[in-house]
């Protein structure tokens, strides 16, 4: 597998240096630090796959060609931003389909504020700047990955909804029909585990709701889909078969 620069195979990364200067993470210097998920991704990933992925995809035996550190997928048009995977990784199958693989990476940060706390957000970007587009975003999100919006999204975080959306807007850029989102967890004597059990429960909050109760709840070592997500436009398709899969790391 190539690890590379905004998946240019010309781009190479083979060191944690080159890594760090073409592929920080969005806090930089403040998230690169031993313990913390933006640096052991990059120890963990640098010269190998790491078992726990492997074992977890194995049974779609795929080809894992090109890697990416925090590559970023637009999703809409509304501007702001946009879906920054941890990694996103193009594999195929046998039959040489595409499958697209996005990674969040955690130890126990959590996913981003709730969509309640979101709106609330966005209402006061609208009273500084009218022209602002936080809310229509929201909505749309909310209308595409579920269907409607009701009020049991309001305590889903946030972060989840970019993030498939991200996933599903990039397997539609690269003519996939697959599209599979990971959340992987470094475990440590140093985690924080109120937020590792709280992050659990968001995940499974997410799933329960995306999956229409198909699956109520992920544990390490599950890859759960394939899930049709209702909505269609212009960066999104709802014929791309979406798996949500979970593993832990020990460090």
């Amino acid at each position: 597998m190539i690890l590379c620069r905004k998946l240019d195979i010309r781009d190479n990364i083979d060191c944690l240096y080159q890594w760090f200067d073409k592929c920080p993470p969005q806090g930089k210097l403040k998230h690169w630090k031993d313990g913390r998920s933006a640096k052991e991704t990059a120890k963990y990933w640098l010269h190998t796959i790491p078992s726990e992925f492997k074992e977890l995809l194995k049974p779609l035996n795929l080809n894992y060609m090109i890697c990416s550190p925090e590559f970023i997928s637009k999703f809409d048009n509304y501007g702001g931003n946009d879906r920054n995977h941890d990694l996103l990784i193009i594999s195929e199958k046998k039959t040489k389909e595409k499958v697209v693989i996005s990674i969040e990476s955690k130890v126990d940060e959590e996913f981003g504020d709730t969509v309640s706390k979101t709106i609330i957000e966005a209402n006061k970007r609208i009273h500084r700047n009218p022209n602002s587009k936080g809310l229509l975003r929201i909505e749309d999100l909310r209308k595409t990955l579920f269907g409607c919006e009701k009020d049991d999204q309001l305590p889903i975080r946030y972060q989840l909804l970019t993030a498939i959306a991200g996933t599903l807007a990039e397997a539609k850029q690269q003519g996939s029909k697959t599209a599979i989102f990971i959340v992987q967890t470094f475990v440590s004597s140093e985690i924080n585990n109120k937020k590792h059990f709280e992050n659990q429960n968001d995940l499974n909050r997410f799933l329960n709701l995306i999956s229409e109760s198909k699956f109520p709840e992920i544990k390490d070592g599950d890859l759960l889909g394939p899930v049709r997500i209702p909505g269609n436009n212009e960066y999104i398709s709802c014929n791309i078969d979406l798996f949500i899969g979970k593993y832990s790391i020990q460090i």
